[in-house]
């Protein structure tokens, strides 16, 4: 199905009782195009011009997207009767727009370029988007700490989940909480602080965990290591955690 297959089909399912719109006349009305060319539209007897089709993509609240353009890793929510705790039963639903629904992804996968491969994602992550630390954020992905990944302790323990903002990969100030990746096809990728060191001729990325005594400091270099390219070493910065804090 193409992009005017998909438009006609969204404004047909949006037509009659109970819906967004009772009859033809009241959508055209409410989006403010020509009754007669919307209804030669959904008949499939002419197209729209552009500016009938911009007006019904407004009002659709519809977004555009280009296949050469990046896109970020999170989605909108639509919430389907969510269940409400320590709450009254007539209190208000929450807002879809207030929240994001960000994939939970495995270290590597999560480091890597481009968007989270469907069959990658284990779950999703739903994220108050008003936030500070969220706010103007949106190329977001959560990352769970693994069954026997000790290195941040204190401040991570095992089966936590970060927050990783896959747009953030620059190291600086130091001692920040990172996604990062170890070189190589092969290498790993782990939450970690990161410092820096200028060289001579490189600079040197130092990964140090919180647990140093058990975890010593991972040491390489960025152009000699990695070629040069931050984003083969750090996938993202962490800004946001939950914790089980009945372990603090």
């Amino acid at each position: 199905m193409g992009f005017t297959d998909d438009v006609r089909t969204a404004l047909l399912n949006r037509i009659g009782k109970g819906k967004a719109f009772a009859n033809n006349k009241r959508m055209a009305d409410e989006l403010q195009v020509d009754p007669s060319q919307l209804n030669r539209f959904l008949k499939q007897e002419r197209g729209l011009n552009a500016d009938s089709l911009g007006r019904i993509l407004d009002g659709l609240g519809a977004e555009i997207s280009f296949p050469d353009e990046p896109s970020d890793a999170s989605m909108d929510v639509c919430f389907v009767a969510p269940q409400k705790v320590s709450s009254p039963k007539d209190v208000g639903d929450p807002l879809p727009e207030d929240y994001l629904a960000v994939p939970l992804a495995a270290s590597p996968v999560a480091a890597g370029p481009g968007l989270i491969p469907e069959d990658a994602i284990e779950s999703w992550v739903l994220v108050w988007r008003h936030h500070e630390s969220v706010r103007h954020r949106s190329n977001l992905v959560a990352v769970q700490v693994g069954k026997g990944e000790m290195s941040m302790v204190p401040t991570l323990h095992p089966g936590d989940i970060v927050l990783v903002d896959r747009d953030d990969r620059d190291p600086a100030p130091p001692g920040k909480i990172m996604l990062v990746c170890e070189p190589g096809a092969e290498g790993g990728a782990m939450v970690k602080r990161v410092n820096t060191k200028r060289l001579e001729d490189d600079v040197e990325l130092i990964f140090y965990s919180d647990n140093s005594r058990d975890f010593p400091p991972m040491t390489y270099r960025l152009e000699r290591d990695y070629e040069g390219d931050i984003t083969r070493a750090i996938g993202g910065n962490v800004v946001w955690a939950w914790s089980d804090m009945s372990r603090k």
